[in-house]
């Protein structure tokens, strides 16, 4: 169950926020997250090309795992330098900086969805709520199953009010490399 939330918000603003179909070019802005982990994947199972942004960690994971998708470092590369090229632009993100370069790097008919900013007075803002479905948890958990998806575990241990501490202290000091899960029984 490590990716019911993340999971259902990457899957759902791909195939409901911004209608990806095949053929379209899509960029996923901190596609090392669980919402653009699941974001990229469900735009390559829509049949599209995928653009990625990443560092450290999370991008050699990216080019390892999905070697059809382009990873760009955010910190050192640029988006928006070969223009508007992208038809749909999912942001994890949210800051200025990263929206800012979204609408540099979208096409004029594209589109651009924000998991984080409230609206945007760019007409190719897509304003998107995700909600609950079970639906898509049966998707996502077949997909799984199947293998078509994965998830990015970290370290799985027992629940217990020791695990706990320990793992809210690990997302504290940064560094986390995917879900941390904490089992029962």
């Amino acid at each position: 169950m490590s990716v019911v939330l993340g999971g259902q918000t990457g899957y759902s603003g791909i195939v409901r926020g911004l209608q990806v179909k095949a053929g379209q070019h899509v960029l996923v802005h901190g596609g090392s997250g669980s919402v653009g982990l699941m974001a990229i994947q469900a735009a390559l199972d829509a049949g599209a090309e995928v653009s990625a942004t990443a560092s450290g960690w999370g991008l050699q994971m990216l080019r390892e795992k999905f070697p059809q998708v382009t990873v760009f470092d955010y910190k050192t590369d640029d988006v928006a330098a070969n223009g508007a090229v992208y038809d749909a632009v999912y942001d994890t993100v949210g800051s200025d900086r990263v929206l800012a370069a979204s609408f540099k790097a979208t096409k004029q008919n594209g589109h651009v969805l924000s998991i984080v900013a409230r609206s945007h007075r760019d007409p190719r803002f897509v304003h998107f709520f995700n909600q609950a479905s079970g639906e898509t948890v049966q998707i996502l958990l077949d997909g799984l199953s199947s293998g078509r998806f994965i998830s990015v575990i970290d370290s799985e241990l027992p629940l217990s009010a020791d695990n706990v501490q320990l793992d809210y202290a690990r997302l504290q000091q940064g560094g986390v490399h995917g879900k941390l899960i904490l089992t029962v029984g």
